[in-house]
């Protein structure tokens, strides 16, 4: 007996390009960072500014102030930081990507590593460092489905707890903890702005088109199955079928003359 030859026909799918390239964007830095770059160098322009009584105080003439302001959500102190993070953006990054778009995603990611940055040089004295402004708003993105139906999903709850309890054991402290909530919230925003209820809207107004109007937007041309359905639904309402001569009133005199030509 011949041997049957089983065929994987798998492709790879770059479903999530803004969280995928984030993720990837990390680990190349943390890799970098850990095994390369052995003075640290890299590490102090990976980390937020600070207050002028801080180890980075964020100076205006100093261009790499600015970057800091950025740069810090693509780095990471602990290897167990690392992959608690990353993981939770791998997880619910691409399904927040699926439901507002990659493009709105990457502005949420922006104003909320730009937030928390700004506050951090402005009331703190160590530096923020690591995606955690990121993990906060696809947090409170996640929430937010089902705080339209105006029910508290208790995963949501149970998610906060774990998140702060790690965050403050791992050394976060409380005072950053309050600033990455405060620019995750600030970065979720832009979901209301963006709600994917107004683009559903949009498509079952543009779906919820007439029947009989769909034709003029070809210029009144019907196609070969619109003719036969049009067809069958004139020969059911006709007099001359069967099934409608009983419901006929028997001093109705109608006469049918002419056919229907396509």
């Amino acid at each position: 007996m011949a041997k049957k030859k089983f065929k994987f026909n798998l492709k790879f799918s770059y479903d999530a390009p803004v969280t995928l390239s984030f993720v990837i964007i990390c680990a190349l830095l943390f890799l970098l960072n850990t095994f390369v770059i052995k003075n640290g160098a890299l590490g102090k322009i990976l980390a937020s500014p600070t207050t002028q009584a801080g180890a980075l105080p964020f100076i205006l003439k100093q261009p790499v102030s600015y970057l800091r302001l950025l740069l810090y959500i693509f780095g990471s102190g602990e290897v167990n930081n690392f992959i608690t993070y990353i993981l939770i953006v791998l997880l619910l990054g691409p399904a927040m990507e699926e439901r507002y778009g990659s493009v709105i995603i990457g502005i949420m990611i922006f104003v909320a590593a730009l937030f928390s940055g700004v506050l951090n040089a402005c009331f703190c004295v160590e530096s923020l460092t690591g995606p955690v402004p990121v993990v906060c708003m696809m947090i409170f993105l996640t929430a937010f489905m089902s705080f339209s139906n105006k029910t508290v999903p208790i995963t949501f709850l149970a998610t906060i707890i774990f998140f702060v309890y790690f965050s403050i054991t791992s050394g976060i402290g409380a005072v950053r903890l309050i600033i990455c909530i405060a620019g995750g919230l600030c970065g979720s925003l832009f979901a209301f702005l963006t709600s994917p209820k107004v683009k559903a809207a949009k498509k079952t107004t543009a779906s919820s088109v007439s029947y009989s109007e769909k034709p003029k937007k070809r210029g009144g041309l019907l196609s070969r199955a619109e003719k036969v359905a049009y067809a069958e639904e004139i020969d059911r309402q006709s007099p001359r079928n069967k099934n409608n001569r009983d419901s006929l009133d028997d001093d109705d005199e109608t006469t049918v003359v002419g056919t229907l030509k396509f």
